[in-house]
């Protein structure tokens, strides 16, 4: 489990470095600092007092968030009280960061907007590029990738514009995590070199070791692990030899998780140790728990079951204290397993349970967000239209007003009067006319996809009951006759005199050529519409159309399902079990793998099946998709469901479908 990428945030004043830089004497200096914050309280109001409590928020917000927020709204009304924009600007941005710690990010994001604003008003372009940056970080914290990198360009045009180089080195690398992110591996590679390159020409040793790592982790998911390691190494020795121990400890666990990937389970449980001892000393609990889960998962490997069980807790434990979600999937998911390497089935299934109900939960929580978010964006906007028409209506009234005074300029306002509210009523009934429109144009558009949808359920149903007729007259049909021949090609060989034995017989000749194509005829109605999935129900047909299909070409399997005991709608089966059929077979086609596991399981209204491989995972790093998993994608939108297939942990595909059960039309 590789850790995520180190993205740096720049800013204005001391905020500028990244904090790995500052952490060590931010500490050491911490007790001079509480020493100074009674004196700095004591102060009389200026802005000189409103920058320091600025600078006292910042620097408690990793040891003392509560009195870091207390400083830093003190601050911030303070600014306000004073007219100090700049002030207010830079409360704002420690706050936001605080916000940002506490992953409040809707808070942090509203905060850095109202600074964003006044920065602007003051043309500080530095402080508008750091505030980009910040807000392509909260973006990215929440997945809306496209979001962040268009911050991200826009503070990157200014330090293009502005310099320092450095800044804009470190907004390059940023702008390269989210292209991984995105999937744009080759790009985020040559933007991480751009940003190794300025930090080589300017002599940032510690920039230039990070790059190596950012560049090492885009190596891995390149395939080219022997370029990954050498770039992990030169940034570990770099780190180790300058006593960088914070950047020490996120390359050890990058490379730790490079190694268990690899099965090299010794050396990655040696290196996650050292990133664990040294993320202790830190207190970095986000840290710690990532650590604490790539050991214990590292643990499990290695059989080490007692180990693991008491690392993973750890770690989970301590991954829900700091929100680490996804240090608490990758715990319920290898506690899961160990549970079912030990043979207990219930707990497996129990914790398997929390880690889909996570999975879900964090899937629904970043949709609320959005959603939340806009809404707020929303009210802001409205808001200020509402102050500006306020302005407006004042600036008329004084206008109108002065008009008053002299009785030649009545005429005339009466007239621009009358005319406004003309003008009025007319934009209104537009307005009007064109929320009808797009209400229609909406109405139609849903129109259009429930009929498409039902379309593509009918062109599915009318498939699939054309197998079914097919199977049932090779069955009843070909079969029936092939079986009539082989009885009447029998009763021939009967009865002949006995003693005749004839090398080329014909007789024994036909009756084989009977039996094969017999034989050929029930495996094509078998594929085309399974006795078994109309007999025994899905679970079933998927076991014995896995042993066929899989035992032939040498491969293993494993089935398990859960909560399955009564029948589902018979389009349901239906689709999944072809889901199922075009996934193995593009196992034995592409994968190169050894076994696969399926698991069939309900879960708060759902259908959820889980397919997993261990061969050579997506070949189509691009996104391409080819017939078979368009073909997929078709059958789970007809059933309303969700399908997603990406690469495995360590090696091969996981794919998961998700089928609504209630409501299905």
């Amino acid at each position: 489990m590789l850790q995520p990428f180190h993205r740096i945030t720049v800013s204005g004043l001391l905020r500028c470095l990244p904090f790995a830089l500052l952490s060590i004497s931010a500490f050491n200096g911490l007790h001079a600092q509480e020493g100074d914050a009674a004196a700095i309280v004591a102060l009389p109001d200026s802005p000189e007092k409103i920058l320091k409590l600025s600078d006292l928020c910042f620097a408690y917000r990793r040891t003392d968030p509560d009195s870091a927020a207390l400083f830093g709204h003190t601050a911030l009304e303070l600014a306000k009280k004073l007219h100090f924009q700049k002030g207010e600007a830079q409360a704002c941005n420690d706050l936001a960061i605080l916000r940002m710690d506490r992953s409040d990010y809707p808070g942090a994001d509203s905060l850095l907007r109202h600074a964003l604003r006044i920065r602007t008003e003051l043309n500080d372009s530095a402080g508008m590029a750091a505030i980009h940056n910040k807000l392509g970080n909260i973006l990215q914290e929440q997945y809306r990738l496209e979001e962040a990198l268009s911050e991200d360009l826009l503070a990157l045009r200014i330090y293009e514009r502005t310099g320092p180089p450095a800044h804009e080195a470190s907004m390059l690398n940023n702008i390269a995590i989210l292209q991984f992110n995105l999937r744009r591996l080759t790009t985020a590679l040559e933007t991480h070199r751009r940003a190794a390159e300025i930090r080589e020409r300017i002599g940032d040793g510690p920039g230039l070791a990070a790059s190596q790592g950012n560049m090492a982790n885009v190596h891995v998911q390149l395939g080219d692990t022997a370029a990954a390691i050498a770039l992990f190494t030169r940034a570990i020795a770099y780190f180790r030899e300058h006593g960088l121990q914070q950047e020490l400890a996120v390359q050890m666990n990058n490379l730790a998780g490079l190694n268990l990937a690899q099965g090299h389970w010794d050396l990655a449980a040696a290196q996650y140790q050292e990133a664990l001892s040294i993320r202790t000393l830190l207190g970095d609990n986000k840290a710690i728990a990532s650590s604490m889960v790539g050991l214990g998962g590292t643990w499990l490997r290695k059989k080490m079951y007692s180990d693991a069980r008491r690392m993973l807790m750890a770690g989970l434990a301590l991954g829900r204290r700091t929100g680490a979600r996804p240090e608490q999937l990758q715990a319920l998911q290898d506690i899961a397993r160990l549970h079912a390497m030990e043979n207990r089935a219930d707990s497996s299934f129990a914790y398997q349970e929390r880690y889909a109900a996570l999975k879900d939960s964090i899937f629904n929580d970043d949709l609320n967000t959005r959603l939340a978010e806009a809404e707020a964006r929303y009210e802001n906007e409205k808001k200020e239209q509402q102050l500006q028409a306020q302005r407006a209506d004042l600036a008329g009234k004084d206008l109108a007003m002065a008009e008053l005074r002299a009785t030649d300029q009545r005429r005339k306002f009466w007239t621009v009067t009358v005319s406004g509210v003309a003008a009025l009523v007319v934009v209104s009934a537009l307005l009007l006319l064109q929320v009808q429109r797009r209400r229609s144009a909406s109405a139609r558009d849903a129109a259009i996809i429930q009929e498409r949808e039902a379309g593509l359920r009918g062109v599915l149903q009318a498939t699939e009951d054309e197998r079914r007729r097919i199977a049932g007259d090779l069955h009843d049909g070909i079969a029936q006759q092939l079986t009539g021949l082989k009885f009447r090609l029998e009763s021939i060989a009967a009865g002949r005199p006995s003693g005749t034995v004839v090398d080329d017989d014909p007789v024994r000749e036909a009756l084989a050529i009977a039996d094969d194509a017999a034989s050929e005829v029930r495996s094509i109605a078998h594929a085309l519409m399974p006795k078994a999935l109309n007999d025994v129900g899905l679970a079933p047909a998927i076991d014995d159309m896995l042993k066929r299909s899989l035992a032939g070409a040498g491969l293993a399997h494993q089935l398990d399902h859960y909560g399955l005991d009564q029948r589902l709608p018979r389009e349901v089966e239906t689709g999944v079990y072809r889901i199922a059929q075009e996934l193995a077979q593009n196992t034995m086609k592409h994968a190169q793998a050894k076994s696969v596991a399926v698991q069939l399981l309900k879960n708060n209204g759902h259908l959820v099946m889980v397919y997993e491989d261990d061969g050579r995972g997506l070949l189509d790093k691009t996104g391409g998709e080819g017939i078979g998993l368009s073909n997929i994608r078709e059958r789970a939108h007809a059933l309303r469901g969700i399908f997603r297939i990406e690469d495995g942990a360590e090696k091969g595909i996981v794919a998961t479908l998700r089928i609504p059960l209630p409501n299905i039309a």
